[in-house]
């Protein structure tokens, strides 16, 4: 009896964390300016909040797409549009009689939004970034360097995949003082990454001359990933080298995130299933561990397959890849690994091999 009744609360909890989905951070966009002045206040608001919808629209689709795609938009009407947004707030507003002046955050529907790019079979990638370390080299790491300050600009660093630079202190300077970009490896960087809670690492060295400037991508972390190919930024006579560092960093920031994005992106005509067993000491642990599972975007169902007192075996439904999967498991705090040709389902991280 109280195995059944176990089986019935894990497969309860299975229905309801599926319905729950992922997390919502990836579909709020913050920081959208509106202006709108019309014959009154009210209608000036509603004007101001309108126009920002599209804009809105385009930063959470690019934020989720690969730049390679951003040509390919769906189109939405003002009502589907309107539809899709769940909620929002205005910010530092001002108005007048006849104007309304605000910064808008807009809280997207995320299966709303799924279903319109899956209809326009769009492959994307709605997992929320982990901090990704750049140490941008020129030969070698100055925090004082243009090259350096220019990755500090908000624009670049609190994109939709968040990059950050090393402390500037003692102890990275001196950590970083002898890198070097072609012999450099993750044991070398990755007292610096964990410092700042990031599973990986990007180098990034600058090659000026008269015409442009070459900058060199090499990825260090767990795993491994194809080549990154140089970015090439042309920069006009006389251009003020904060400027040019600026726009190179820029360039530069948008294919590190194409490279993320093209690892977690989700091509949603792949379907496949993994049946996999787990421990856990309670009730409580199958809630936590299928919260967990009902919190990644990619798995489409989840159903027990046996049960026995501390252990299970469950089926799990995904699209996309299974490193697509890996990541996203590692993402929430668990991992799946081959056991003599057993699937098993665990907290924490699987260690991958080190690159």
């Amino acid at each position: 009896m109280r195995l059944l009744v176990a089986c019935i609360l894990v497969a309860g909890i299975c229905l309801s964390v599926l319905e729950a989905g992922a997390a919502d951070d990836p579909y709020t966009v913050s920081g959208i300016k509106v202006d709108a002045t019309a014959q009154s206040r009210v209608v000036a608001q509603t004007m101001a909040i309108n126009s920002g919808r599209d804009r809105a629209w385009q930063t959470l689709y690019r934020r989720l797409a690969k730049q390679q795609d951003w040509a390919r938009q769906p189109a939405l009407d003002p009502v589907t549009l309107q539809r899709l947004i769940r909620s929002y707030e205005a910010r530092d507003q001002r108005s007048s009689t006849t104007r309304f002046v605000a910064s808008m955050t807009y809280v997207f529907n995320p299966g709303a939004v799924r279903h319109i790019l899956q209809q326009a079979n769009l492959a994307y990638s709605d997992v929320t970034a982990r901090p990704i370390l750049v140490i941008p080299l020129g030969p070698t790491y100055d925090v004082r360097s243009p090259w350096t300050h220019a990755w500090g600009n908000p624009h670049v660093a609190q994109g939709g995949v968040p990059l950050i630079l090393p402390q500037a202190d003692a102890i990275d300077a001196a950590a970083l003082a002898a890198l070097k970009f072609d012999s450099a490896s993750w044991q070398d960087v990755e007292p610096i990454a964990s410092r700042l809670h990031a599973p990986e690492a990007y180098l990034a060295l600058a090659l000026p001359t008269a015409k442009q400037i070459v900058v060199k991508i090499r990825r260090l972390g767990p795993g491994t990933v194809p080549p990154i190919p140089d970015v090439v930024t042309p920069v006009p006579p006389k251009t003020p080298t904060d400027k040019a560092y600026a726009s190179v960093a820029d360039a530069t920031a948008t294919t590190i995130a194409d490279a993320w994005k093209a690892r977690t992106a989700v091509d949603f005509s792949k379907r496949a299933k993994v049946v996999a067993s787990l421990h856990a000491d309670s009730i409580e642990d199958w809630g936590q561990t299928l919260q967990k599972l009902g919190a990644i975007s990619t798995i489409t169902d989840v159903s027990v397959v046996a049960m026995d007192i501390g252990e299970a075996r469950v089926a799990i439904s995904y699209v996309g890849s299974q490193d697509q999967l890996n990541e996203q498991l590692a993402h929430v705090g668990l991992s799946l690994a081959n056991e003599d040709g057993q699937w098993w389902l665990a907290r924490g991280s699987s260690n991958p091999t080190s690159r």
